[in-house]
C-alpha cells in the first residue's frame, strides 16, 4: 500500500492520473472524497495506491484511525502545492502529524515530498530557488530522524512525476542507483543528452538527464515519448522521434519475457549520430546483463 497525502488541492490525483496515463482526465478531476484506491502494475508487482482526500475533515477521520492507515507503511509520498504559498502553514501542521504517526506505527517508511506544481520555466526563477531551499529546509528538519526524498514534479511535464514515483514503486533502489549511475558515466563521457529506462508500464528503472536539460526541454522530450509509446500499435523494434532540436531513439528489447524500453537523446546537430548509437548499443547490451538477475 503506497499512501499519498496532503493538503486539498495540492494536485495529488492528478499525480497518480498522470503515473497511470490518464491525461484525458487531469481537466475533470474534483476534489477526492475519503480514500480512493487504484491498482497499478509495475514489472511482477501490482501496487495499490491509497489516494487520501486533503480537506480537513477527512485529516481528522485518518488521525483517529492512523494504527489501521499508517502501519507498515515502506513509501509516503507527501504532496505539496509549491504555487500556493497561503496553504503552507497548513501543510506544514499536517506534515508534522503524519511524521509523529509514522515514527509510531512505521519508523522505517520512507518519506518522498513532492515539491508539485512546479511548472517549466518556474526552477529559472532565483526566488523560487530560494523557496525550495527553505522549504526543503523545513520539511526535512520535521522529518528528522525518517529517510526522506524531495522532488520537484508538474503534470506539464510527466517524466519528472514518473521519475518521482518510479524509485519508491521499483523496491530497489540500489539497482535503481546503480543503473543511474551508469547513466550518468555515459552522459558525462559522450554527447548524448539522457538516458531512460521504461519499465511496459512506463515507469522508470533508471535514467540520468544531463543538468543542460531544462524543464521546458522536459517537457517536449514527454510529450514525445508518451505519445509514441502509448500508441498501441506500435510493433517496430526501434524508433527515432524528435523534440524541437533534440533526437530521441528508442529501442524496445525484453529481459524474462517482460518488454522494456530503452531511449536516449542527443542533440540534432550532432554529426556523429551513427557512432552515438552504436555506443548506445553497447551500453544496452550492459544493461540487458544486469536485468537478466530481475
Amino acid at each position: 500500500m503506497i499512501p499519498v497525502l496532503g493538503v486539498q488541492n495540492a494536485g495529488k490525483t492528478s499525480l497518480i492520473k498522470v503515473i497511470k496515463r490518464e491525461f484525458k482526465n487531469l481537466s475533470e478531476l474534483k476534489p477526492t472524497k475519503g480514500i480512493e484506491r487504484s491498482k497499478l502494475k509495475f514489472l511482477a508487482n501490482e501496487i495499490i495506491i491509497w489516494d487520501f482526500g486533503g480537506q480537513a475533515k477527512y485529516r481528522s477521520n485518518y488521525k483517529k484511525k492512523a494504527i489501521e492507515y499508517f502501519s507498515d507503511v515502506e513509501e509516503l509520498f507527501f504532496v505539496l502545492d509549491i504555487q500556493d504559498q497561503n496553504s503552507f502553514t497548513e501543510a506544514i501542521n499536517y506534515f508534522k502529524q503524519l511524521v509523529s504517526d509514522l515514527k509510531e506505527y512505521s519508523p522505517e517508511a520512507t518519506i518522498n515530498l513532492l515539491m508539485h506544481k512546479t511548472d517549466p520555466g518556474m526552477e529559472l526563477s532565483e526566488d523560487l530557488e530560494k523557496l525550495f531551499a527553505a522549504i526543503s529546509e523545513k520539511f526535512a528538519e520535521i522529518g528528522l530522524p525518517m529517510q526522506m526524498r524531495i522532488t520537484q514534479t508538474s503534470i506539464f511535464n510527466p517524466i519528472s512525476v514518473i521519475t518521482a514515483f518510479s524509485k519508491p514503486l521499483f523496491g530497489n533502489a540500489t539497482l535503481y542507483d546503480n543503473f543511474s549511475n551508469l547513466f550518468k558515466d555515459f552522459v558525462s563521457n559522450s554527447d548524448v543528452d539522457f538516458v531512460i529506462i521504461f519499465s511496459e508500464e512506463m515507469l522508470e528503472i533508471g535514467n540520468y538527464f544531463s543538468p543542460d536539460i531544462d524543464q521546458k526541454k522536459m517537457t517536449e522530450i514527454s510529450v514525445e515519448i508518451f505519445k509514441s509509446l502509448d500508441n498501441k500499435k506500435l510493433k517496430l523494434e526501434k524508433l527515432s522521434l524528435q523534440a524541437g532540436d533534440e533526437k530521441i531513439h528508442i529501442t524496445i528489447f525484453n529481459v524474462n519475457k517482460q518488454k522494456f524500453y530503452f531511449i536516449i537523446g542527443f542533440k540534432e546537430s550532432v554529426e556523429e549520430s551513427v557512432q552515438i548509437l552504436a555506443v548506445s548499443d553497447a551500453l544496452l547490451d550492459e544493461v540487458k546483463k544486469f536485468m537478466s538477475y530481475f
